[in-house]
Protein backbone atom coordinates (compact mmCIF):
# COMPACT_ATOMS: atom_id res chain seq x y z
CA UNK A 1 0.00 0.00 0.00
CA UNK A 2 1.48 3.30 -1.15
CA UNK A 3 0.58 6.91 -0.32
CA UNK A 4 0.24 8.60 -3.74
CA UNK A 5 -1.23 11.89 -2.46
CA UNK A 6 -1.65 13.22 1.10
CA UNK A 7 -4.22 10.97 2.76
CA UNK A 8 -4.70 8.84 -0.39
CA UNK A 9 -3.26 5.31 -0.40
CA UNK A 10 -3.37 2.75 -3.20
CA UNK A 11 -2.63 -0.90 -3.85
CA UNK A 12 -3.25 -3.07 -6.90
CA UNK A 13 -3.59 -6.45 -8.53
CA UNK A 14 -2.00 -6.89 -11.96
CA UNK A 15 -4.36 -8.23 -14.64
CA UNK A 16 -2.55 -10.55 -17.04
CA UNK A 17 -5.54 -10.42 -19.35
CA UNK A 18 -5.73 -6.60 -19.51
CA UNK A 19 -2.00 -6.00 -18.95
CA UNK A 20 -2.61 -3.25 -16.42
CA UNK A 21 -3.17 -2.77 -12.70
CA UNK A 22 -6.57 -3.01 -11.06
CA UNK A 23 -6.33 -0.33 -8.38
CA UNK A 24 -7.96 0.16 -5.03
CA UNK A 25 -7.85 3.37 -3.02
CA UNK A 26 -8.02 4.27 0.65
CA UNK A 27 -9.05 7.85 1.37
CA UNK A 28 -8.26 9.10 4.88
CA UNK A 29 -9.96 12.42 5.61
CA UNK A 30 -11.51 14.36 8.49
CA UNK A 31 -11.38 11.60 11.07
CA UNK A 32 -12.76 8.83 8.87
CA UNK A 33 -11.74 6.73 5.90
CA UNK A 34 -13.32 4.98 2.93
CA UNK A 35 -12.20 2.28 0.51
CA UNK A 36 -12.88 2.53 -3.21
CA UNK A 37 -13.09 -0.46 -5.60
CA UNK A 38 -10.90 -2.79 -3.49
CA UNK A 39 -8.98 -5.49 -5.42
CA UNK A 40 -7.32 -8.39 -3.63
CA UNK A 41 -4.87 -7.64 -0.83
CA UNK A 42 -1.63 -9.21 0.32
CA UNK A 43 -1.22 -9.88 4.03
CA UNK A 44 1.05 -6.82 4.15
CA UNK A 45 -1.62 -4.63 2.51
CA UNK A 46 -4.24 -5.90 4.94
CA UNK A 47 -2.03 -5.25 7.95
CA UNK A 48 -1.37 -1.70 6.76
CA UNK A 49 -5.08 -1.14 6.13
CA UNK A 50 -5.88 -2.29 9.66
CA UNK A 51 -3.28 0.15 10.98
CA UNK A 52 -4.55 3.08 8.90
CA UNK A 53 -8.29 2.44 9.04
CA UNK A 54 -9.02 -0.34 11.50
CA UNK A 55 -11.42 -0.10 14.41
CA UNK A 56 -8.85 1.44 16.77
CA UNK A 57 -7.19 3.76 14.25
CA UNK A 58 -7.52 7.55 14.27
CA UNK A 59 -9.63 7.44 11.08
CA UNK A 60 -11.71 4.23 11.16
CA UNK A 61 -13.18 2.84 7.97
CA UNK A 62 -16.76 3.99 7.32
CA UNK A 63 -17.66 2.46 3.96
CA UNK A 64 -16.59 0.67 0.79
CA UNK A 65 -17.59 2.70 -2.27
CA UNK A 66 -17.97 1.14 -5.73
CA UNK A 67 -17.68 3.20 -8.90
CA UNK A 68 -19.57 0.56 -10.88
CA UNK A 69 -21.00 -2.93 -10.74
CA UNK A 70 -17.93 -4.47 -12.39
CA UNK A 71 -15.60 -3.26 -9.63
CA UNK A 72 -17.17 -5.40 -6.93
CA UNK A 73 -13.81 -7.19 -6.73
CA UNK A 74 -13.01 -8.16 -3.11
CA UNK A 75 -15.53 -5.90 -1.39
CA UNK A 76 -17.34 -8.80 0.33
CA UNK A 77 -14.13 -10.04 1.95
CA UNK A 78 -13.20 -6.55 3.11
CA UNK A 79 -16.73 -5.93 4.36
CA UNK A 80 -16.53 -9.07 6.51
CA UNK A 81 -13.14 -8.13 7.95
CA UNK A 82 -14.07 -4.53 8.80
CA UNK A 83 -17.86 -4.77 9.28
CA UNK A 84 -18.61 -1.75 7.10
CA UNK A 85 -21.30 -1.15 4.45
CA UNK A 86 -20.82 -1.40 0.67
CA UNK A 87 -22.33 1.50 -1.32
CA UNK A 88 -23.06 1.66 -5.05
CA UNK A 89 -25.07 3.85 -7.41
CA UNK A 90 -28.76 2.93 -7.45
CA UNK A 91 -28.59 2.14 -11.20
CA UNK A 92 -25.97 -0.59 -10.69
CA UNK A 93 -27.31 -2.25 -7.54
CA UNK A 94 -29.25 -4.99 -9.34
CA UNK A 95 -26.17 -6.28 -11.20
CA UNK A 96 -24.04 -7.06 -8.16
CA UNK A 97 -23.06 -10.67 -7.46
CA UNK A 98 -23.22 -9.89 -3.76
CA UNK A 99 -25.36 -7.26 -2.12
CA UNK A 100 -25.07 -3.53 -1.50
CA UNK A 101 -25.84 -2.31 2.00
CA UNK A 102 -26.74 1.18 0.79
CA UNK A 103 -27.23 2.96 -2.51
CA UNK A 104 -26.44 6.49 -3.58
CA UNK A 105 -27.76 8.75 -6.31
CA UNK A 106 -26.35 11.38 -8.65
CA UNK A 107 -25.17 14.41 -6.66
CA UNK A 108 -25.09 12.73 -3.24
CA UNK A 109 -22.36 13.47 -0.69
CA UNK A 110 -20.72 10.26 0.53
CA UNK A 111 -18.54 9.32 3.52
CA UNK A 112 -15.10 10.90 3.36
CA UNK A 113 -16.56 14.13 1.99
CA UNK A 114 -16.80 12.77 -1.55
CA UNK A 115 -19.40 14.11 -3.96
CA UNK A 116 -20.62 11.65 -6.57
CA UNK A 117 -22.03 12.06 -10.06
CA UNK A 118 -23.04 9.58 -12.74
CA UNK A 119 -22.03 9.36 -16.40
CA UNK A 120 -24.43 8.56 -19.22
CA UNK A 121 -24.04 5.87 -21.91
CA UNK A 122 -21.24 3.96 -20.15
CA UNK A 123 -20.50 0.25 -19.79
CA UNK A 124 -22.87 0.07 -16.84
CA UNK A 125 -25.84 2.36 -16.15
CA UNK A 126 -24.52 3.45 -12.76
CA UNK A 127 -20.92 4.31 -13.71
CA UNK A 128 -19.97 7.00 -11.19
CA UNK A 129 -17.18 9.42 -10.31
CA UNK A 130 -16.14 10.46 -6.80
CA UNK A 131 -14.92 14.03 -6.39
CA UNK A 132 -12.99 15.45 -3.44
CA UNK A 133 -13.36 19.16 -4.10
CA UNK A 134 -11.07 20.59 -1.43
CA UNK A 135 -8.14 18.50 -2.64
CA UNK A 136 -8.89 18.67 -6.36
CA UNK A 137 -9.04 14.89 -6.70
CA UNK A 138 -11.30 13.02 -9.14
CA UNK A 139 -11.70 9.24 -8.82
CA UNK A 140 -13.00 7.09 -11.69
CA UNK A 141 -13.74 3.41 -12.20
CA UNK A 142 -14.17 2.35 -15.84
CA UNK A 143 -15.08 5.76 -17.29
CA UNK A 144 -11.42 6.25 -18.29
CA UNK A 145 -8.38 3.98 -18.00
CA UNK A 146 -4.66 4.70 -17.93
CA UNK A 147 -3.01 1.96 -19.94
CA UNK A 148 -0.21 4.28 -21.07
CA UNK A 149 1.17 6.45 -18.22
CA UNK A 150 0.11 10.09 -18.62
CA UNK A 151 -2.51 9.31 -21.28
CA UNK A 152 -6.16 8.38 -21.07
CA UNK A 153 -8.23 5.82 -22.93
CA UNK A 154 -11.70 4.38 -22.86
CA UNK A 155 -12.54 0.71 -22.71
CA UNK A 156 -12.70 -1.14 -26.07
CA UNK A 157 -15.63 0.00 -28.28
CA UNK A 158 -17.46 -3.32 -27.91
CA UNK A 159 -18.04 -2.53 -24.21
CA UNK A 160 -20.48 0.25 -25.11
CA UNK A 161 -23.83 0.40 -26.82
CA UNK A 162 -22.67 3.63 -28.49
CA UNK A 163 -18.95 4.53 -28.05
CA UNK A 164 -19.43 8.07 -29.40
CA UNK A 165 -22.17 8.81 -26.89
CA UNK A 166 -20.06 7.27 -24.15
CA UNK A 167 -17.18 9.61 -24.96
CA UNK A 168 -19.53 12.58 -25.16
CA UNK A 169 -20.86 11.73 -21.70
CA UNK A 170 -17.37 12.09 -20.25
CA UNK A 171 -17.47 15.81 -21.04
CA UNK A 172 -19.18 16.20 -17.65
CA UNK A 173 -15.71 15.94 -16.09
CA UNK A 174 -14.82 19.38 -17.44
CA UNK A 175 -17.48 20.93 -15.19
CA UNK A 176 -15.20 20.26 -12.20
CA UNK A 177 -11.81 21.63 -11.14
CA UNK A 178 -9.33 18.86 -10.39
CA UNK A 179 -5.58 18.41 -10.48
CA UNK A 180 -5.36 14.65 -9.88
CA UNK A 181 -7.21 11.78 -11.54
CA UNK A 182 -7.20 8.40 -9.80
CA UNK A 183 -8.21 5.51 -12.04
CA UNK A 184 -9.61 2.10 -11.21
CA UNK A 185 -7.63 0.55 -14.07
CA UNK A 186 -4.11 1.60 -15.05
CA UNK A 187 -1.87 4.51 -14.13
CA UNK A 188 -3.30 7.53 -12.29
CA UNK A 189 -2.45 11.08 -13.34
CA UNK A 190 -1.39 13.07 -10.29
CA UNK A 191 -0.77 16.48 -11.90
CA UNK A 192 -2.50 18.45 -14.67
CA UNK A 193 -5.14 15.74 -14.93
CA UNK A 194 -7.93 17.98 -16.19
CA UNK A 195 -5.73 19.02 -19.12
CA UNK A 196 -5.15 15.33 -19.91
CA UNK A 197 -8.92 14.81 -19.96
CA UNK A 198 -9.36 17.77 -22.32
CA UNK A 199 -6.71 16.38 -24.67
CA UNK A 200 -8.41 12.99 -24.71
CA UNK A 201 -11.89 14.40 -25.33
CA UNK A 202 -10.61 16.52 -28.21
CA UNK A 203 -8.79 13.61 -29.86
Amino acid sequence: MKEVLPGIFTWHEFSEEKQLNFNGYLLVSEGESVLIDPPGMTDEDLAELKSLAGKNSKCPLQAILLTNVHHERECDEVRKKFNVPVLINEKDEAGLEGKADKIFADGDTLPGGLMTFKFESQKSPGESAFFLKEKGIMILGDALIGKVPGKLNMLPPDKYRDPKMAKKGLGKLLDYEFESLLLGDGEPILKNAKEAVKIFLES
